[in-house]
């Protein structure tokens, strides 16, 4: 695994955090829709109304995604820590067992219990008899790691399909008019009229007018969808990799518990451990992004 192009910036953990403020102040922004609408048709305009887009729910779904992503990484990690040394140390003793005796020798003739490993708490299945139990049992738990990430693939890739819906619905809204006389003021100019319904945003704004602080805002927001999109794919990648490289390592093992004999044992347990080793490099990375 080549760990180009997959470094971390402070500029994409921004992007992050307000993508994420975006979406948690987004049903509090629609909330005042109605009141524009409201104000508008009291001052004598003639009424209109925004159809309502489920869309807009994925919001929620999306940041609970997004804030729990940190915590999803870290069990992986906490997973994939303890497997890392389970290998290395299985891997160590094989070579040590090797040269006490002969890379030929039959792994059916060698006796389980020289493995550390043979003395695990818990078991997927059960208790083994042999090396062959041992190696597949290392199977299961990088299976397990695989499944995990797996879900996180899954997860990035729903935010980011149901990132462009929200987007949609977030763009039509304040291109809405706020009266069906008048293409004028838009629901996002009337927003920025009064203070008491102005959406809630961490931007500087450089005009003094409602409209032209309306048109920052909506141009901020079309930006930070735009680098959020980047810093998705961006992410999806790196999720994509990760389990790419834990696949590897169950195809390694699963050639090791074919095995015959400790020479070629040997051979698939620093294939295993070393693409394991990069994964835990990358999944450092992430994990340590995620908690600046």
């Amino acid at each position: 695994m080549n760990k180009f192009g997959y470094d971390f910036t402070s500029e994409q953990r921004r992007v992050l955090d307000r993508y994420i403020n975006f979406l948690s102040t987004l049903h509090l922004v629609f909330d005042k829709i109605p009141v524009v609408f409201e104000r508008r048709r009291m001052a004598g305009h003639q009424a209109t109304a925004l159809v309502a887009d489920s869309r807009l729910n994925n919001a929620y779904f999306n940041v609970q995604s997004l804030l729990t992503l940190g915590m999803r990484v870290n069990e992986i990690k906490v997973l994939s820590s303890a497997h890392d040394k389970e290998l290395k140390l299985f891997r160590q003793e094989a070579l040590e067992i090797t040269a006490r005796t002969s890379r030929r020798e039959p792994l059916a003739e060698v006796d389980y219990r020289l493995f550390s490993f043979s003395r695990a708490e818990r078991w997927t299945l059960s208790p083994p008899k042999c090396v062959e139990d041992l190696i597949h049992e290392l199977y299961l738990r990088s299976i397990s790691i695989r499944s995990a990430i797996r879900q996180m693939v899954f997860k990035l890739s729903e935010v980011n399909q149901e990132s462009f819906g929200v987007n949609a619905v977030f763009r039509r809204a304040m291109d809405h008019r706020s009266c069906q006389c008048h293409d004028q003021p838009t629901v996002v100019q009337a927003l920025f009229q009064e203070a008491s319904i102005t959406p809630p945003w961490d931007l500087d704004y450089l005009s003094k007018d409602a409209s032209g602080r309306a048109a920052e805002y909506k141009a901020d927001i079309g930006s930070l969808f735009n680098a959020f999109s980047n810093l998705n794919s961006h992410l999806g990648l790196v999720a994509q990799t990760l389990y790419q490289g834990v696949d590897n390592v169950v195809l390694e093992l699963q050639r090791a518990s074919y095995a015959q004999s400790l020479g070629e044992l040997n051979i698939r347990l620093n294939t295993a451990n070393r693409t394991f080793e990069e994964g835990m490099i990358l999944l450092d990375d992430f994990d340590r992004w995620l908690r600046t």
